[in-house]
């Protein structure tokens, strides 16, 4: 960038565009919130067929074009705002510089060079004569005032024979020039390297020109995140930093104290951070944690796309034996392949729960947390309801076996959970947050050790605490604290450490919580409760199994007497699993358990039937 140009340029006009951007990612935003909160489910609790599934397609195809737009016109916004911003700081330094020679009487060039007049005390019966200087952006070396030395590079050779030259010279003239093309020099770089380092970034903001989102364009978008997140960095712009590991009250406060244009900027650029940040409010987590699925769901997509055909596994001939094709493939896609397609199949069920808004008077979901690579089995953390703004919250913590791919059935239990508590709240607001961010066991041996809940207990604590933040304190919502099978364990871990930030404690099918007494786990016995089926082998074998065989103890069993908590009646068998079948609605009737555990969730404690 030339002196000229900077001069004459006005950072308003990029401030503008990036309102104009601001302006097209907003509507998009607004369009796509009416599709999928507003039409899509009306289309669902009003019509039935073939048809309307099609209908539904399209409207499912229009909102993902409009989250696109929004999600690249919110990140053109941003780009062009940290431009203009560095572009209007080196501007302001130019304008300091051009109103300093102004005042001196000096002239600056079009070529940033700046003409001083004649000055100074005479010198043989002469004032020195005046002059031109130039002047490098350079910082100024900390051995200025060294000797020249010829170790140093050419430019800094330069600067050192003109800063001695300006010493020499008696016109004083020359050294207030010189200063003040430095600071010219200094604001024309600051502004081509601000320049240099948007202009590709934007340049690459371009999208398709057919009316379809593909994966590719999703991954594309990461790419394009993470090469706006190195531009803002090189030029050091002026992006908000969030706390490093700040509790959930420090990271409300952080993102309270930011501007609408600041926090807009930081989604932009970092929208897996926000979603993962516990104490911001959900429907901003939310829409940070719907564009990472997005994007991840194309890089999978495109990842799994890329490998090759898997060959026949068989080698020909009665062996059976595997062939060195497959094996070849098979060390190096087979585990891989494996993780990809299981992902995927976590993604499509979140998808297919957002699908389902409207659908039997089930809200809108919040998506509070999203990692494909979360702790090893993936983290989703999906909400029924606005948790900050419910009066009855339910944060449900799964088990032994649960990892993304096999997500749905537990978002299904979540869903029933929120029906039926729904209907017996009287009007009031219910959440029902299906939380998994630890690294479950993968089955029974592994269960058997306490670990995967010590690492899994602080996390639920930090969630609990940043839920209660969001909702405004304490008293804004009635919170029950859920976990079914080794999810229990990990409810235990959080609540035997820590002031767990919820009224009641509750658990399906416990093997054990890690305490002796119902007592110990801070809300008050008369707030624990617990529910079994004895006379199902596996519910038996998950809760009393690992403890008879010496596999594993975990304390007393939350369904013996001498733990002391509510002991909830789990009703008749209905030819399901005892283990799994504690959310049961079969037939159109919720089962006792069920009906239980909604009646815990809404405060109804009078109408639990106790065993």
């Amino acid at each position: 960038m030339k002196y000229p140009t900077l001069s004459a340029l006005k950072p308003g006009d990029l401030e503008k565009a990036a309102d104009g951007y601001a302006a097209a990612s907003n509507m998009a935003d607004h369009a796509k919130g009416r599709l999928n909160d507003e039409i899509a489910p009306k289309m669902r609790g009003a019509l039935k067929g073939k048809s309307v599934d099609e209908a539904l397609t399209q409207v499912r195809k229009l909102s993902a074009n409009f989250h696109y737009a929004q999600t690249e016109c919110g990140l053109i916004r941003t780009n062009l705002n940290l431009l203009a911003a560095e572009l209007r700081a080196a501007k302001k330094k130019l304008k300091s510089a051009e109103a300093d020679a102004a005042a001196e009487g000096f002239t600056i060039n079009s070529d940033g060079s700046v003409s001083y007049p004649a000055g100074g005390d005479k010198v043989d019966g002469k004032t020195p004569e005046g002059g031109t200087v130039t002047a490098s952006a350079r910082p100024d070396s900390p051995t200025d005032d060294m000797p020249i030395s010829p170790s140093k590079d050419a430019n800094d050779l330069a600067d050192s024979l003109e800063r001695q030259a300006t010493q020499a010279n008696p016109n004083p003239n020359r050294a207030k020039a010189l200063a003040i093309a430095k600071s010219i020099a200094a604001a024309v770089k600051e502004a081509t390297d601000a320049d240099q380092q948007y202009a590709p970034v934007l340049r690459r903001l371009r999208a398709d020109d057919d009316l379809v989102v593909s994966h590719a364009d999703w991954a594309d978008t990461q790419k394009d995140m993470s090469a706006s997140r190195k531009a803002a960095k090189e030029i050091g712009a002026d992006v908000p930093t969030a706390p490093k590991g700040g509790t959930a009250k420090e990271n409300a406060k952080w993102w309270n104290g930011l501007s609408d244009e600041e926090q807009a900027n930081y989604i932009a650029l970092h929208p897996a951070g926000i979603g993962a940040m516990d104490g911001l409010p959900a429907d901003v987590r939310d829409e940070a944690n719907r564009v990472v699925l997005a994007e991840k769901r194309g890089q999978y997509e495109l990842e799994l796309a890329s490998i090759p055909p898997e060959p026949r596994k068989e080698r020909p001939g009665p062996s059976g034996m595997p062939s060195p094709e497959w094996e070849k493939w098979d060390e190096k896609y087979g585990d891989r392949k494996a993780r990809l397609e299981s992902a995927i199949n976590g993604m499509k069920a979140i998808q297919g729960r957002f699908d389902r808004t409207g659908e039997n008077g089930l809200p809108e979901a919040y998506l509070l947390g999203f990692d494909p690579e979360g702790k090893g089995d993936g983290k989703v953390i999906l909400a029924n309801g606005n948790p900050d703004t419910a009066k009855h919250t339910a944060i449900h913590t799964p088990g032994t076996g649960t990892n993304l791919g096999g997500i749905n059935g537990d978002l299904n239990r979540s869903d029933k959970l929120w029906r039926n508590s729904s209907k017996l709240a009287a009007g009031e607001p219910v959440s029902t947050v299906m939380w998994f961010d630890y690294n479950a066991p993968d089955g029974i041996p592994q269960a058997t050790e306490s670990g995967w809940a010590k690492d899994g207990g602080p996390t639920l604590q930090h969630f609990l605490e940043g839920t209660e933040v969001a909702q405004g304190g304490p008293e804004a919502s009635h919170t029950t604290v859920s976990g079914h099978s080794y999810g229990s364990t990990v409810v235990g871990e959080a609540a035997k450490h820590h002031d767990l930030p919820a009224d009641d404690v509750m658990v399906e099918g416990s093997p054990g919580m890690q305490v002796k007494h119902a007592r110990d786990l801070d809300v008050g016995a008369d707030h624990v409760w617990a529910v079994g089926a004895d006379w199902t082998w596996d519910d038996a074998i998950v809760r009393h199994g690992g403890a008879l065989m010496g596999l594993g103890d975990y304390g007393t069993i939350p369904t013996d007497d001498e733990f002391g908590g509510n002991v909830m009646d789990y009703g008749d068998y209905r030819g399901f699993s005892g283990h799994s079948g504690f959310w049961d609605e079969s037939g159109g009737k919720p089962a006792t358990s069920l009906r239980n555990m909604s009646r815990v969730v809404v405060g109804d404690y009078k109408n639990v039937e106790l065993k």
